[in-house]
């Protein structure tokens, strides 16, 4: 029974942090999105239609929308592909 308990705390916590740091990343959008400071009137317009919402992502597409920003990042950092590269991958995806 200390098991179960132990699993449920750990995914409680988990998921406390990622709910809490996803609404923080939505804040700061919105924020962005009126200028630096959030325009309760422009959140009112946002949610009736009027105006278009800063993003639509949810906890996890937040959190994997960081993840794969970071690795575009990295990719861009090395060196470019070279035609022989891409043509290599494409033939070795079709063989699959």
């Amino acid at each position: 029974m200390p098991l179960a308990a132990f699993c449920m705390a750990g995914i409680l916590f988990v998921y406390t942090r990622s709910s809490i740091q996803a609404a923080k990343q939505n804040a700061k959008k919105h924020r962005e999105a009126d200028g630096g400071q959030i325009s309760w009137h422009n959140e009112n317009l946002r949610r009736h239609g009027i105006l278009e919402p800063p993003v639509n992502q949810g906890t996890i597409g937040q959190l994997t929308g960081l993840a794969k920003d970071n690795l575009d990042k990295v990719k861009s950092a090395g060196k470019a592909e070279t035609e022989e590269e891409i043509k290599i991958r494409e033939r070795a995806s079709k063989a699959r």
